[in-house]
């Protein structure tokens, strides 16, 4: 029997700023240093499309973790691996829903796991809607129509990773979060200036900053525990 997951108060962790781990490496769960590294950052991302075969194990850890479990099953054409079909994508998110405060699915797919978005407002797990573009950054426009999107469909936040090559492409995902009224983003750039555009877009309110907790996945990431703190020395000096 799960035990209950970490509660995460919707009003005010959609207006914090925080920064996620992610597990790519099923072999972390196996060691208790890696485990302790979940302590170096505020949520700890899951990716479950990385080791599958790992699950079990990986319960085990959310259960005892200190740290809230944000589940990401990514699919193939925005960066997922191992090739999982829709079905299989689903019966891993379900499985981990129970011991979940987060739980992370493609804007292009919340239509078809519309039954695991209503299963997560049930259990009132946040929903986050994703976008992941690898070859450039899309415009303002199909931004805000995607966060549209996103949010009819139930999303609690939206987030955008993109290839960030010039500082245009910076300008384009920080207005977003300059936009009045806007729903709660993550924003994050990829590539030459993904470094700084994660730090940068932080300070504008980007509400979940992801780094590495064992191995990058996209180039432009933080270990986790050095993306927390230089954001914190940031935003204490500002």
């Amino acid at each position: 029997m799960a035990s209950k997951p970490m509660i995460v108060e919707k009003s005010s962790f959609v207006r914090g700023v925080w920064t996620v781990g992610s597990v790519s490496d099923g072999a972390t769960f196996a060691d208790p240093e890696g485990v302790r590294r979940f302590e170096g950052c505020d949520v700890v991302e899951y990716r479950v499309d990385c080791w599958p075969d790992e699950v079990e194990r990986a319960v085990e850890v959310m259960e005892a973790a200190a740290v809230p479990a944000l589940v990401t099953v990514r699919v193939g054409a925005e960066g997922g691996r191992n090739g999982l079909t829709t079905a299989r994508r689903e019966a891993l998110y379900r499985r981990l829903l129970p011991v979940a405060a987060l739980v992370d699915i493609e804007i292009a797919c919340l239509g078809e796991f519309a039954g695991v978005v209503a299963e997560a407002k049930e259990r009132g797990v946040l929903v986050v809607g994703s976008s992941h573009d690898f070859e450039r950054t899309p415009t303002r426009e199909e931004l805000v129509g995607r966060i549209g999107v996103a949010c009819a469909a139930g999303a609690d936040i939206v987030k955008f990773a993109a290839v960030a090559g010039k500082t245009a492409d910076v300008a384009v995902l920080a207005s977003l979060l300059e936009e009045p009224g806007h729903p709660p983003l993550s924003v994050m750039g990829m590539g030459g200036l993904g470094r700084v555009s994660r730090l940068l877009l932080a300070q504008l309110g980007s509400v979940l900053n992801y780094g590495y907790i064992d191995n990058a996945t996209v180039s432009g990431q933080w270990s986790a525990s050095r993306l927390r703190k230089i954001i914190g020395e940031i935003r204490a000096a500002g």
